[in-house]
């Protein structure tokens, strides 16, 4: 919902400040006093092209700002995520400045943006009709999400879509499968290569580190022989050897203990030496005769490091990145030469995906033709009442374009949304061909062709705000009326502003603002103010009588206004 639009220095609006609120909120004025303006800056606000002859005389840039209150599950929320935009206070704040050089700047929230960001954010906030340009619902690429959403085609759409990215998941696994065909000989022989590699050098975890341990040990193998037998002399084969005088000591502790029995403590522990000593000994004695301090085994025990090594580098940060390799290699050559019975199982995948597709797309098909059935009639009895009898409005179904698939022989899209593409046609006169809407209608007819198609799709606009400058050209007296009573309709669902020169439409108003523009200072600038009351009274009075405001134009507006908020009530 639109909450504020400030305006500086656009056309001949020096600042002007607004607030609007739900429901149907009414403009009206002299003509040329500035309404339409606010409905351009609107549109500025919404990301629309700027023109820097709009900036006021004397000024340097024209700056508009717009403040939107986001409900809750309303399409704008997700594209602001989608854009990284700051949605703390579920409020969105533009600020568009054009300037006389050329160049403008963007602000979403504060942060610098551009106008691509807010073209496609402003698709979520505004939709305008206004005179002579269409927005929202006359794009046909919004065609078929309104259908759908007239429809209650949710269900149907999210089979589509599944079934849409089983078939192309399917397809990507196929053409995986046939690319590693076309160089199945090279691929096979490369898997082979490296699973040759690594099994010819058959590394063990922890191998390097015991290499690097013997290297160390091989490479000072003169001076640890001879430490080995010294210290296995000492403390094992020597005579005596300190285990020899350990056990000694500790005989004489034990008799020395037997006199004073304080000494037990220190007999205890002489003794517990003696033991380590001859486990020490005995353990570097088994240490010396398994050792193998050739010389020669140095060679081979680089070679080896090496070739680990070399492995490390190409295969993996350790051996047990190597073996996870050869492995892996094992595996895909396993599927490689099974490849014939792979692309086979894949092109039973892929035709299983297209046929469930298929089914899918047949069921949202046939709720869309019956969706168009019902849309066609309730469309053509708003346009009757609208003053557009003879309108006759047509939902075209047609074949989408894009990526195909097969179905009965003949080649149809493959689309996340069916395929078919959904499109809205009006003939507004008896005997022409239905044709898309932007094509059939002058402008006012468009803005009520519009307001109809909004009256009966319930919930489109996704949470926009509508806007309709001069929806009510070229009508008057009771279409008029239904006019209000349509947007006063649609204002229960939507926040509506409406651009208007005919009292019957002013009268349905939940909120009138009446735009005046005035000579301050020998410059010209527009004013806005909200009426209510006998101040709204007189402003239908005078759109009803013209300058000169009688009692009797009182009293009719004055009926008017009762009569709308009856049929509101």
């Amino acid at each position: 919902m639109l909450k504020t639009l400030r305006i500086r220095h656009l056309a001949i609006i020096e600042d002007l400040s607004v607030t609007f609120d739900a429901g149907l909120n009414v403009l009206t004025g002299e003509t040329g006093a500035g309404k339409s303006i606010l409905v351009d800056a609107l549109g500025l606000a919404a990301g629309e092209r700027a023109d820097s002859s709009l900036i006021r005389d004397g000024a340097e840039r024209a700056i508009v700002e717009a403040v939107f209150e986001l409900s809750p599950g309303c399409t704008a929320r997700d594209a602001a995520r989608d854009r990284g935009i700051d949605l703390e206070d579920g409020t969105i704040v533009v600020r568009r400045e054009v300037a006389t050089s050329g160049t403008g700047r963007v602000f979403v929230n504060g942060s610098p943006s551009t106008v691509a960001v807010l073209r496609d954010l402003g698709e979520h906030l505004v939709e305008l009709h206004g005179q002579h340009e269409q927005h929202g619902l006359l794009s046909a690429a919004r065609h078929g999400e309104l259908l759908d959403d007239f429809g209650g085609h949710d269900e149907e759409l999210r089979d589509v879509r599944a079934r849409h990215v089983e078939v192309v998941s399917a397809r990507e696994r196929l053409v995986a499968i046939l690319d590693q065909a076309s160089d199945r000989e090279a691929r096979i022989e490369r898997l082979r290569g490296i699973v040759r590699e690594i099994d010819a050098v058959g590394p063990r975890p922890g191998e390097l580190d015991e290499l690097q341990r013997d290297r160390a040990i091989l490479r000072n193998a003169g001076a640890t022989a001879q430490l080995l037998e010294e210290a296995v002399a000492m403390l094992y084969e020597g005579d005596p050897t300190a285990a020899t005088l350990a056990a000694g000591a500790a005989r004489r502790c034990a008799s020395l203990a037997e006199i004073d029995p304080s000494l037990g403590e220190i007999h205890r522990r002489v003794d517990a030496a003696r033991v380590d000593l001859e486990d020490a000994g005995a353990a570097l004695r088994d240490y010396r005769d398994r050792t193998d301090f050739d010389p020669a085994r140095l060679e081979d025990i680089e070679a080896r490091r090496a070739a680990i090594e070399r492995l490390m580098l190409r295969y993996g940060p350790d051996e047990q990145g190597a073996l996870d390799r050869r492995e892996e290699a094992a595996r895909e050559l396993r599927g490689i030469e099974d490849l014939e019975g792979s692309a086979a199982r894949a092109r039973e995948a892929v035709a299983a995906a297209e046929a469930a597709y298929l089914a899918a797309a047949s069921r949202l098909g046939s709720a869309r033709a019956s969706a168009a059935g019902r849309l066609e009639p309730r469309v053509e009895r708003e346009l009757a009442v609208l003053a557009l009898p003879k309108a006759r409005f047509e939902v075209d179904l047609k074949p989408s374009r894009g990526e195909e698939i097969e179905r009965d022989g003949e080649r149809v899209a493959l689309h996340p949304r069916g395929v078919e593409s959904v499109e809205f046609l009006l003939s507004a006169n008896p005997g022409e061909p239905a044709r898309p809407l932007h094509k059939v209608a002058s402008g006012g007819e468009l803005a009520r062709i519009m307001l109809s198609l909004h009256v009966v799709l319930e919930r489109a606009g996704g949470g926009r705000v509508v806007v309709f400058d001069e929806v009510d050209a070229g009508v008057s007296g009771a279409v008029a009326d239904a006019v209000g009573a349509r947007l006063a309709a649609l204002a229960d669902r939507r926040q509506v502003l409406c651009v208007t020169h005919l009292p019957q439409v002013a009268a349905h108003a939940e909120r009138h603002y009446h735009v005046s523009k005035h000579v301050v200072g020998r410059r010209t600038t527009v004013g806005i103010a909200s009426l209510s009351g006998e101040e709204r009274v007189g402003e239908l009075a005078r759109m009803l009588g013209g300058r000169r405001v009688t009692a009797a134009a009182t009293r009719n507006a004055a009926e008017l206004i009762a009569a709308a908020e009856a049929r509101r009530a």
